[in-house]
C-alpha cells in the first residue's frame, strides 16, 4: 500500500507528463497532417491512386477530432483532477492514429510500386521518430502510435519477398527497437527530472509549513492558545509607535495561588483556559488578547476610542466572571483585578504605557481586588514619584540620607516599655517624607533590599547597645521585612551577620513580616526556619487585613501578632471589630503568642483592648516614632515618671 506522500508524488508526476504531452500535441498533430498530405500527394501524383486520398481524408479527420478533444481537455481542468485518465486517453488516440497510418503499407495498392515502397518506408520511419521525439514525457503514447505503423511496415517488407525486403525489414525492426528504447529512456529522464523538482518543492513547502508552525509556536502561549509575551511586545511596540491610539487592559486572577494550592495545578490551568476563552469571546476582531505568564493577561486595543472600548471590554470580562467556573464538577468563584491605560493619540513608549497599566492594576488590587481602575492623573503622580525614587534611592542609601525612627511598645495596664519598632524614614528634599512601603518597594525593584536591611539592622543594633547603656536590657526592637524580599536575599542571614558584628543577642531582635508569609508558609518556609534557627523573634504584622484566617495562626511558629490599626481605631464603639479582636486573642493567647495592638490613640480604645485580652499596645497614645537620641531621652523620662507615681512601700 502506498503512503500518502507517495500517492501525492505519483499524481504530481502524472500531471507533469500530461501537461508536457498536451503542450506538444498540437505541433505533433500539425506535423502528422502535413506529412500525411505530402505522402498522399506523392503517391497520387505518381500513380493517380484514389484510395490514398480517402486515407488522407480519414487522417485529417482523426487529427481534427484529436485537436478538438485536446482543446476541451485543456479547458476542463481534468489534468488536475485525473491526470492518469488523461494519459490513457492520449494513448488510445495515439493508437487509433497509428492504426490508421498502418493502413498505408498494408492496405493500399500503391504500396506495390517500388518507388512508393522506398518513400513510404522512409516517411513511416521519420513519422515514428518525430512522434517519439515529441512524446519523451510519456513513452506509451509514442509507442502506441509507432508500434502499429512500424509493425505494418516491417510486415509489408517481409511479404514483399526477396533478400532486399528481408534486410530492410530487419533494419526497420532494429530502428524500431532503438526508437522505442530511446522513448523509454526519455521518459525515465523526464521522470527523474520531475521527481527532483517535485521533491524540492515538497521539501520547500514542508520547510515553509514548519517555519509557519514554529512562528505560531513562538507567538502563542501553549496553555491558553492566546498570544504570548514575545508576540505582545512585537504587536504592542508597533501599535505604540504608530500613534493611532492604543490601550492596554491588564488583569490577573485574584488569589490565583490559593486556587493552585487548594484545588491543584490542573484546576489552576483549567481556570486560566476558561478565562482565556472568555477573554477571546469578549474581545473584538482587532483586539489582541495575550497571556503574559502565570495568571497575568493583557489585551492590546488599537484605533478609535480605545479608552472607551477598553472599559467596555473590562466590564464584559468582569460580568462573564460573575458566573462560577466549573472545575471537576464543582463551581469555583473567580474574580479579576483590572488595570487600564489608554493613549488616544500620538506615539508612546511601550514601557511607559505598560507601566501605566501596571500602576492601574496595582491600584485595583489596593482598592480591594475584583474591581477595575483606569490610569489617571493621581496615578501619574504616584508613577512619577516611583520613578524618582528608583532613580535617587541608590545614591540616598549610599549617602546615608535615610534614617530610622523608633516607636515604643508598652504593656497597656502597667505602661511598662517592652520594646520599640524600628521605622524606616526618608526625608526627600522635594517630595517630603517618603512612606516606608514606597522605600521598600523601590529597593525590591532595584535589588537593593539587602543593603536596606543591612542599614536598618545596623541602626537597630546601635540602638540596642545604647539601650544596654541605659540598663534597658530586656527591651526588644522589631524590624519590618517584606516577604517579597525573600527571593532576592535572606534578611535573616543579613541580620545575623550585623548582630554578630555589633555583639548583640539576636533574641533582642524581632523580625516583623506581613501575614502573607503566614498565609503562604511553604514559599517562605526556608526563611522562616532561618529566623527561628538564628534566635530572632518572629512577629506577624498588620494581621487581619489580608486573606489569612485565624486558623493560620497554627501554621507558623510565631512570637507576636500585631493587629492592624484599621481594627483598633474606634474599637470601643465598634462591635464587629471587638468580635474580631476577641476571636484573635481567644486563639492566640493559648498558643503563647503575644498580641500587640497597633495605632492605639484613645484611652477608651486601650481600655476596651485590655478587656478583650490584648495586653500590649503601640500608638500615639504612648509615643510617636522618634529618632534614636529622642527615643532614648523619652525612655529615661518615661521611667522617671513611672517611678514617681509608683507607691512607697511604707505608705500603707
Amino acid at each position: 500500500m502506498q503512503t500518502a506522500p507517495t500517492d501525492c508524488k505519483a499524481a504530481a508526476l502524472a500531471k507533469a507528463q500530461a501537461a508536457s504531452s498536451l503542450q506538444n500535441i498540437f505541433l505533433t498533430l500539425f506535423a502528422n497532417v502535413a506529412i500525411a498530405t505530402s505522402l498522399a500527394l506523392l503517391i497520387y501524383l505518381r500513380d493517380g491512386s484514389a484510395p490514398i486520398l480517402w486515407w488522407l481524408a480519414a487522417a485529417v479527420a482523426v487529427a481534427v477530432l484529436r485537436t478538438a478533444w485536446v482543446s476541451r481537455l485543456k479547458s476542463s481542468g481534468r489534468i488536475e483532477r485525473d491526470p492518469h485518465r488523461v494519459l490513457r486517453s492520449l494513448t488510445v488516440m495515439a493508437l487509433a492514429s497509428g492504426l490508421l497510418w498502418s493502413v498505408v503499407p498494408l492496405g493500399l495498392p500503391a504500396f506495390t510500386n517500388e518507388h512508393n515502397v522506398n518513400d513510404v518506408v522512409f516517411i513511416m520511419a521519420g513519422t515514428t521518430t518525430g512522434a517519439i521525439i515529441q512524446s519523451l514525457a510519456y513513452s506509451p503514447m509514442a509507442i502506441a502510435f509507432g508500434a502499429p505503423l512500424m509493425g505494418a511496415t516491417i510486415l509489408r517488407m517481409l511479404l514483399s519477398g526477396g533478400d532486399v525486403g528481408h534486410i530492410v525489414a530487419a533494419d526497420i525492426a532494429f530502428l524500431t527497437v532503438m526508437l522505442f528504447r530511446a522513448s523509454r529512456l526519455g521518459e525515465r529522464n523526464f521522470i527523474a527530472s520531475q521527481s527532483t523538482t517535485i521533491e524540492a518543492t515538497v521539501l520547500a513547502e514542508s520547510l515553509a509549513e514548519a517555519n509557519h508552525a514554529l512562528e505560531r509556536l513562538v507567538r502563542t502561549d501553549s496553555l491558553t492558545g492566546l498570544a504570548n509575551r514575545s508576540h505582545f511586545r512585537t504587536v504592542a511596540g508597533a501599535a505604540c509607535a504608530a500613534g493611532h491610539g492604543v490601550a492596554f487592559l491588564l488583569f490577573d486572577v485574584d488569589n490565583f495561588k490559593t486556587i493552585n494550592d487548594t484545588r491543584g495545578h490542573d484546576a489552576g490551568d483549567r481556570v486560566l483556559q476558561t478565562i482565556a476563552a472568555l477573554l477571546r469571546a469578549a474581545c473584538g476582531d482587532d483586539d489582541l488578547p495575550v497571556r503574559l505568564g502565570g495568571d497575568e493577561f493583557i489585551v492590546v486595543l488599537q484605533g478609535e476610542d480605545v479608552a472607551g472600548r477598553a472599559v467596555a471590554l473590562g466590564e464584559r470580562l468582569m460580568s462573564a466572571l460573575l458566573r462560577p467556573i466549573m472545575i471537576a464538577g464543582q463551581p469555583l468563584g473567580v474574580s479579576c483585578s483590572v488595570g487600564i491605560a489608554a493613549h488616544p493619540d500620538g506615539a508612546i513608549d511601550l514601557e511607559e504605557l505598560s507601566a501605566r497599566a501596571d500602576a492601574a492594576l496595582y491600584r485595583a488590587k489596593d482598592d480591594g481586588r475584583a474591581c477595575m481602575r483606569v490610569f489617571d492623573a493621581r496615578m501619574q503622580c504616584a508613577l512619577t514619584l516611583q520613578r524618582r525614587l528608583d532613580a535617587e534611592l541608590p545614591a540616598a542609601l549610599a549617602r546615608r540620607e535615610l534614617h530610622v525612627e523608633f516607636q515604643p511598645q508598652l504593656a497597656m495596664a502597667t505602661r511598662e516599655v517592652i520594646g520599640f519598632e524600628a521605622l524606616l524614614r526618608w526625608q526627600h528634599g522635594s517630595a517630603g517624607l517618603i512612606p516606608p512601603p514606597d522605600i521598600v518597594s523601590a529597593a525590591i525593584r532595584l535589588r537593593l533590599s539587602g543593603q536596606l536591611t543591612k542599614f536598618v539592622g545596623e541602626r537597630v543594633c546601635a540602638f540596642l547597645r545604647a539601650l544596654d547603656r541605659k540598663k534597658a536590657h530586656g527591651i526588644r526592637v522589631s524590624i519590618n521585612v517584606s516577604p517579597r524580599e525573600f527571593p532576592i536575599h535572606s534578611p535573616a542571614q543579613t541580620l545575623k551577620l550585623v548582630s554578630e558584628r555589633y555583639g548583640v543577642d539576636p533574641t533582642r531582635i524581632e523580625i516583623e513580616v506581613t501575614e502573607e508569609a503566614m498565609f503562604d508558609p511553604r514559599r517562605c518556609a526556608d526563611e522562616l526556619k532561618l529566623i527561628d534557627r538564628y534566635g530572632f523573634g518572629l512577629a506577624i504584622d498588620d494581621f487581619g487585613v489580608g486573606h489569612s484566617s485565624i486558623a493560620n495562626l497554627m501554621a507558623v511558629e510565631i512570637d507576636t501578632i500585631k493587629i492592624d490599626r484599621s481594627f483598633i481605631h474606634g474599637i470601643a464603639g465598634n462591635r464587629r471589630d471587638q468580635q474580631l479582636v476577641a476571636a484573635i486573642t481567644a486563639v492566640a493567647l493559648p498558643l503563647g503568642h503575644r498580641i500587640i495592638a497597633e495605632g492605639v490613640e484613645q484611652e477608651a480604645d486601650a481600655e476596651c483592648l485590655r478587656m478583650l485580652g490584648c495586653s500590649y499596645g503601640q500608638g500615639w497614645l504612648y509615643g510617636r516614632p522618634m529618632k534614636e537620641d529622642d527615643a532614648l531621652a523619652w525612655l529615661v523620662r518615661h521611667r522617671h515618671a513611672a517611678a514617681a507615681v509608683e507607691p512607697s512601700p511604707h505608705s500603707a
